[in-house]
């Protein structure tokens, strides 16, 4: 590898190189065990922002230093499998609480364009609060609203959401 070594870690023209030697195989791993070309995608560049924020850290010489990438990668692919199942589950969560009587062979199509058909604020503002565990007033206040504006808005778009669901039925 190539570059400027320092005391602690490696440079950074040699992390460069190491990440544009690595990008093509890192995509290829995450590809081969994760189910969506995009999700891969998203976890080779989460992979290069830990490599890069944790540079210092990077043991010199071409093989230690993409045996340690490979760590690196294999604990975020663990992080988007993580946050895979999470997303299920508020999913399938946020299905239950909006259509208790909706039985559908397509629940996930059906739910992901009843959300596509809301305003992108608040569609954005129901998956704070179903997908990311904020509170009504919290998820309004992430999105500059007031309490009392978030809450209204919410109801508005659950009512929207429910009335979607059950019309595709």
């Amino acid at each position: 590898m190539s570059g400027v070594e320092t005391e602690a870690g490696i440079g950074p023209v040699a992390v460069d190189a190491l990440a544009e030697q690595l990008i093509p195989e890192l995509l290829r791993y995450f590809v081969r065990r994760l189910d969506d070309s995009e999700d891969a995608a998203d976890a080779v560049s989460e992979t290069l922002v830990v490599i890069w924020r944790r540079r210092r850290h990077l043991p010199s010489g071409e093989d230690p230093a993409r045996a340690w990438a490979y760590g690196v990668a294999r604990k975020v692919l663990a992080n988007a499998r993580r946050g895979r199942l999470r997303r299920d589950a508020a999913a399938e969560h946020l299905r239950e609480r909006l259509a208790e009587e909706v039985v559908d062979a397509h629940p996930d199509l059906d739910l992901r364009r009843a959300l596509d058909a809301l305003r992108a604020d608040d569609r954005e503002l129901v998956l704070l609060v179903a997908w990311e565990g904020f509170g009504v007033a919290e998820a309004g206040a992430v999105l500059g609203l007031k309490p009392e504006a978030a809450r209204a808005r919410y109801s508005r778009a659950r009512a929207r959401l429910r009335e979607t669901l059950r019309a595709s039925v």
